[in-house]
């Protein structure tokens, strides 16, 4: 199964020579979960796009940009987006993707008032769909935002929320899936980019953020989330073109 990566940001020196960029830690951790995925990476703040029948599925990645901001390339893949969701081609968002499918699709983002989330905390799972082969009440994910999805598109559903972050993941039918998380991070680069940005955050935010990271993280859930909802995605284009031979996207 070929996957498309489309990179909106870059992990500055020294954090990329440990770890890589999005792209790198996304490829690796789903590599574990299933290795039979493929990936091709395209550079979307080089304006750097897929056609939307080049892979089988998409993942956004996560930024330091604004989803809200109106550069050039967030503009070309707001419209690269909205041509997904007429296609239903399966689209995964995380963190900053997760922003901007919201707001491609009819939503609202903007930075919080509530200030940063950084570190890890705990979501309630508010909804099951069928690619979650595993029921959980909560999970706990690893996060680095500032900015929020605080207006859901029309058809969009929330599927994990807390009180600091209600719009957490998202879905629409089975062809969309959003986290705010970062289930591809690992809690060594997590903890040192709570180190980077500890000048943004109180003395007792940041000694919490360390004591949550300690705790047992749940990105291999979403990672295999984000695995079977591929594959059943995949599964169910092969048997709508089974009864619609005729179909041309």
């Amino acid at each position: 199964m070929k996957i498309g990566i489309l990179t909106c940001g870059h992990v500055d020196s020294p954090l990329s020579d440990d770890h890589g960029q999005y792209a790198d830690m996304i490829e690796a951790s789903l590599f574990e979960v299933n290795n039979e995925f493929a990936f091709q990476n395209y550079d979307a703040t080089k304006g750097e796009l897929p056609h939307h029948d080049e892979c089988d599925g998409f993942i956004i990645t996560g930024s330091v940009n604004n989803a809200y901001d109106d550069h050039p390339w967030i503009l070309k893949l707001v419209d690269w987006i909205i041509r997904c969701e007429v296609l239903r081609r399966p689209l995964v968002g995380i963190c900053f993707g997760h922003q901007l499918i919201a707001r491609a699709l009819g939503g609202t983002v903007q930075k919080s008032e509530k200030g940063w989330g950084l570190g890890s905390y705990e979501v309630k799972i508010t909804a099951q769909k069928k690619w979650m082969n595993l029921s959980v009440d909560n999970a706990r994910l690893l996060v680095s935002h500032q900015d929020q999805v605080t207006t859901v598109p029309r058809g969009v559903k929330v599927i994990a929320s807390n009180e600091f972050c209600p719009n957490f993941m998202l879905v629409k039918d089975n062809h969309v899936l959003t986290v705010q998380g970062h289930p591809e991070f690992g809690v060594s680069f997590t903890e040192k980019l709570v180190e980077k940005r500890k000048h943004l955050i109180t003395p007792q935010y940041y000694q919490q953020a360390f004591i949550e990271l300690a705790l047992p993280q749940d990105s291999a859930l979403i990672l295999h989330w984000i695995d079977n909802f591929f594959v059943m995605a995949k599964h169910d284009k092969a048997i709508e073109h089974r009864t619609n031979p005729m179909e041309i996207l």
